[in-house]
């Protein structure tokens, strides 16, 4: 693990390195607040300098974060196929932050504790997150490995921020989508990527800003794939008649729940890869036509209706700005969006996402990042050099898991870095012949030694 984290050693200095790999072994290690502190209680045996120098890193170090970012992008770019189109997620995520003092605090939508009914806010911090969908052969789901964060501001706090700073201007969750995508464009020269959002992103800019006609050239590379209103405005190619302005559209077309409601619409009968790694049979209607809004340009999208057979969920619309894709590929793409759901959640639970007590400016905007990131760095070093991933599934009587989990990665990632103080290479390059009882042992000991006293 420690090696692979000295692959981000160009984008810091050797101090700053050596005091963040005391972080990364204590984030990693500590099962319970990943404060400073925390994980400098984790890591005890490698702290060698006072604790203000470790809590230094977040909040005063030098931290190109972009640099770091395009380094794990690098890594994780080893998991897709080269002809093969790189596959986005972007969603965002609240952590939940109290306190007057802390940075950036603002009142938020809570997507865990809303419903359709009732909308809860909670105050914290609302996160853009940008990840790479990536297939692994040991985990049945698409895992969504988060590069890029940015923190969202309310109107209030762009207000307020730019009697200090009048440069900065308030951005939207879409709006940092979409540069953090240009940012990540331009890592992969030549490639082709889609980026899945849900209802959020499937707006008229996004769709207009990530197509093949788009007016920047590095995005039209980027297709947009994401849910689509049942009652879009849809109109046919506009004709020209020699005479006069140019129309933009044409003749108004059926919306999506019109043809979904009509008893002739022809619907396919399709088995598309879904939620849970799972398979499922449902029906299907496509076209394809201009979607336009006063404002906005007109934009070809392709558009899929999804009718499930037993009738327990209402029909579900979907689109994209690649004309070509066929409408079971459309849903299938849109379903490996739910691996950054997951992600958020597992971070939470493994990695103490709500756990962080920083307060300045510099310090906030960089611990979720990191974190975040760290979630991926475990899954890359865990496909990279674990050499049997079915052995660290780990079950119980009452529960058979059918694949490994990142509980398990994360279970591999410890031993590892505490086989650090008992052999002189990696756990994951040592035979389970070469690892003496008594050495085995030792480890199950400090296992269950950093649990108590977390």
């Amino acid at each position: 693990m420690m090696a692979l984290f000295a692959s981000f050693a160009p984008a810091l200095t050797r101090r700053t390195h050596e005091n963040l790999a005391v972080l990364v072994r204590g984030a990693i290690l500590a099962v319970g607040a990943r404060t400073v502190t925390g994980c400098l209680v984790a890591a005890w045996p490698w702290v060698r300098k006072h604790w203000s120098a470790y809590e230094n890193v977040p909040r005063r170090a030098r931290l190109h974060m972009r640099g770091l970012a395009r380094l794990l992008f690098g890594l994780i770019l080893e998991f897709v196929p080269k002809r093969a189109p790189i596959d986005l997620a972007a969603d965002e995520s609240l952590v939940r932050r109290y306190g007057p003092r802390v940075v950036g605090v603002g009142m938020h939508r809570d997507a865990v504790r809303s419903s359709h009914r009732r909308n809860a806010v909670s105050p914290g911090h609302k996160w853009v997150t940008l990840s790479v969908v990536v297939r692994l052969p040991f985990v049945k789901r698409a895992l969504a490995l988060p590069v890029l964060s940015l923190l969202y501001s309310t109107r209030k706090q762009a207000r307020r921020n730019r009697a200090k700073r009048p440069y900065r201007k308030h951005r939207t969750p879409t709006e940092l989508a979409v540069l953090m995508v240009r940012t990540v464009v331009r890592w992969a020269p030549g490639r082709r990527f889609r980026l899945i959002g849900d209802g959020t992103y499937g707006t008229h800019q996004m769709a207009e800003a990530l197509n093949p006609a788009s007016k920047s050239p590095s995005l039209r590379r980027v297709v947009l794939v994401s849910r689509f209103p049942m009652d879009a405005a849809l109109y046919a190619a506009p004709s020209y008649s020699g005479r006069g302005r140019r129309p933009r559209k044409g003749r108004k077309l059926p919306s999506p729940q019109q043809v979904a409601s009509d008893p002739r619409t022809r619907w396919s009968r399709v088995t598309v890869d879904w939620y849970g790694g799972s398979r499922k049979e449902v029906l299907v209607c496509s076209g394809t036509a201009l979607w336009y809004r006063p404002g906005c340009r007109p934009t070809w999208v392709r558009w899929v209706v999804v009718r499930h057979p037993e009738g327990q969920r209402d029909d579900e619309a979907f689109f994209t700005t690649d004309l070509d894709m066929a409408p079971e590929a459309v849903v299938e793409t849109f379903v490996r969006r739910w691996g950054l759901e997951t992600t958020f959640q597992e971070a939470r639970e493994h990695l103490g996402l709500e756990t962080l007590r920083n307060r300045t400016a510099n310090a906030v905007r960089r611990s979720v990042p990191m974190l975040l990131a760290l979630y991926s760095l475990v899954v890359v070093w865990f496909a990279k050099h674990v050499r049997t991933p079915q052995s660290w599934k780990r079950s119980t009587p009452w529960y058979r898991k059918e694949c490994v989990t990142f509980s398990d990665m994360l279970a591999a990632a410890r031993q590892d870095i505490l086989g650090e103080l008992f052999f002189s290479r990696p756990m994951a390059e040592t035979a389970d012949s070469e690892i003496p009882d008594l050495c085995t042992t030792l480890l199950d000991a400090a296992r269950t030694a950093y649990r108590l006293t977390a």
